[in-house]
């Protein structure tokens, strides 16, 4: 069971909470509290609220008074944006394999999921989209390394693709707190991939991709996140907190691939959602093949 302290509960609170919440569902706990580590819990949130003993902090939430147990974060750093000035339908220039971007528009500061089940291609995809766009921009690979550096090694150069030496793209080993790395200004971060911090807590994970967003405003730059899923169906571990900041979100099986949501079609008359393909992989899993669309369920 996560650790109940006033760290992890103000973290969960600015964070990860986006609306209304009951205190016993910070951190995933419902279920899991004794009668006293529910008094604990509440104390802790009363004072969140500016209550006895939180009144020398800042209040980040605040009672919703028609249900007893129900906060709302409070959110008043907001300042007025210049949106005006802004160019029309501004793309971020990001390319993905198998030609989505004819389906999909992808804005700046914005970020994509790519959801897979296991060995189903994901990290190919991921690294693919490295080298697609090595050329074009700056690009930052966020690797958990899992299966080692050799094996990061021998992938690259297994592509169709020549990668010169050096590469152009930095690889950084990171295993959490994927947020504190982006930073740079025109940046392309490819992340593989975000996991449950303490390997249980997978509630945390919707929280997580929302750090990487909110990082990624002003930037210019985009995100594009692995996440494990189930192979019996297209949301990842992490449940559908996961699809909230993405503006698209992909669901990769063996041998197929799918569109499960786009905030933006590239073509205004057809939107991509549940459009589908089948293909092959080569070159160990980085290079996609004989792709048809799919029109099963």
């Amino acid at each position: 069971m996560p650790e109940i302290s006033r760290y992890a509960i103000r973290e969960w609170i600015i964070n990860v909470a986006t609306g209304e919440f009951h205190y016993k569902n910070v951190l995933g706990l419902n279920s899991k509290l004794t009668p006293s580590d529910d008094n604990k819990l509440r104390r802790i949130i009363h004072e969140c609220a500016g209550g006895k003993d939180g009144k020398q902090c800042k209040a980040i939430c605040e009672p919703i008074g028609r249900h007893d147990g129900y906060y709302r974060p409070i959110q008043d750093g907001a300042m007025p944006l210049d949106w005006q000035e802004l160019e029309a339908r501004r793309d971020s220039g990001l390319i993905l394999p198998f030609g989505l971007r004819k389906y999909v528009f992808i804005y700046p500061d914005t970020t994509t999921v790519i959801a897979g089940s296991k060995s189903s291609g994901k990290t190919g995809f991921l690294y693919r989209t490295v080298v697609l766009n090595m050329n074009r921009t700056n690009v930052v690979l966020l690797s958990n390394l899992e299966g080692g550096l050799n094996m990061l090694r021998d992938r690259f150069f297994s592509m169709d693709i020549v990668i010169p030496n050096p590469a152009p793209f930095k690889v950084i080993n990171v295993v959490d707190h994927f947020h504190d790395y982006i930073k740079e200004k025109n940046t392309i971060y490819v992340i593989d991939y975000i996991d449950a911090p303490e390997g249980t807590d997978f509630f945390m994970i919707g929280g997580l991709i929302n750090k990487v967003d909110k990082k990624l405003q002003g930037l210019n730059s985009v995100a594009v996140i692995g996440l494990q899923k189930p192979s019996f169906r297209d949301i990842a571990i992490g449940g559908e907190n996961t699809l909230k900041a993405a503006t698209l979100y992909l669901a990769m099986d063996n041998k197929k691939l799918k569109i499960v949501d786009a905030k933006v079609p590239a073509v205004d008359k057809t939107h991509p959602k549940n459009m589908a393909w089948v293909f092959d992989y080569e070159d160990e899993g980085t290079k996609f093949t004989n792709i048809t669309p799919y029109y099963g369920e």
